[in-house]
């Protein structure tokens, strides 16, 4: 994909880029805009003009996205790990309700009351 393409991306899905980079936690987008500077310079000093236009166009978005995220007091979104540990520990909770779903019944069972037993006095017809 050439530079320029991308270029023309970047602009036309400015919106969706900076709302997706509102829900990244702020120390990411942080390292994002050191990861771009130190690129930036890289490609200044290789007079890379196309990569220094798509550097500063990132830039700007991630810049936004920071302050609508400040501004707006947006809500970093769950990442990946945080989202398995709540299904495992919601998985944890819901087999544990099982487990005590199903030792009630078996302490009842123990609970039976005894069958009486034969009256050994009586005769047997057999």
């Amino acid at each position: 994909m050439s530079k320029d393409v991308r270029i023309q991306q970047a602009i036309d899905n400015w919106d969706e880029y900076v709302a997706y980079l509102t829900t990244l936690p702020d120390k990411k987008l942080v390292k994002r805009l050191e990861i771009i500077n130190m690129q930036g310079v890289l490609a200044y000093k290789q007079n890379i003009e196309s990569s220094s236009e798509l550097l500063e166009i990132w830039w700007r978005q991630t810049v936004e996205a920071r302050i609508l995220k400040d501004e707006n007091n947006i809500a970093d979104a769950p990442d990946e790990i945080e989202l398995a540990v709540r299904d495992m520990e919601t998985v944890i909770i819901k087999s544990e309700e099982r487990q005590d779903t199903f030792t009630e019944p078996a302490n009842e069972k123990m609970r039976r009351p005894k069958i009486k037993e034969e009256d050994k006095n009586q005769t047997s017809l057999f």
